[in-house]
């Protein structure tokens, strides 16, 4: 035989049925162990996932309580300037948040208007050609909200007129309370 070439007994042992055996059973086993390392890190993703979504969820949480509090910091609130001698024992407040464009209005012995009239509240927005309608104003009511979306100002003014009852599209009644906007 050729010192080069494999001796009979090696050529022997490479094709016998135990080598073949064991590379039989290490290529069974294989596509097993890819499965499993597979699934373990879709196991580990999935924990990573659930865990970003408890982090995204509490820092959702957080930027919700921020904003709550930021809204409250800039909330304005005015008192009203009576206009009409005959309600000077009236106290009327407005705190108006400039972010939502909406308010609430409250009320302190505000008298019931005359038969055939309603108080009407107006929103000044220096940008608009007349005062916007805000609604009208029970004084049974100490308090009430209201919105007005289409605003140029996040500080606009505030006025009370005595309206015909259901109210008017434009004051017509004398100015009985106001409130200047904020510069």
């Amino acid at each position: 035989m050729d010192p080069g070439s494999p001796s009979a007994s090696a050529v022997e042992e490479l094709s016998s049925p135990q080598i073949r055996s064991s590379s039989v059973r290490a290529s069974t086993w294989i596509p097993y162990a890819v499965a499993a390392s597979l699934m373990l890190v879709v196991i580990v993703e999935a924990v990573r996932i659930f865990a970003l979504k408890a982090v995204l969820q509490a820092t959702q949480t957080e930027l919700a309580l921020a904003d709550a509090s930021n809204a409250m910091a800039s909330l304005r609130v005015s008192m009203f300037e009576v206009r009409d001698p005959a309600f000077q024992t009236t106290r009327i407040a407005v705190a108006w948040d400039p972010f939502q464009h909406h308010g609430i209005i409250t009320t302190h012995n505000l008298p019931a208007p005359a038969a055939g009239y309603s108080y009407q509240l107006w929103v000044l927005d220096p940008g608009a050609q007349t005062p916007l309608n805000a609604g009208l104003i029970r004084p049974e009511k100490a308090s009430a909200t209201f919105e007005v979306k289409s605003l140029s100002t996040l500080n606009p003014g505030f006025a009370i007129s005595l309206e015909p009852t259901g109210g008017s599209p434009e004051p017509t009644g004398a100015i009985l309370f106001a409130v200047e906007p904020a510069q």
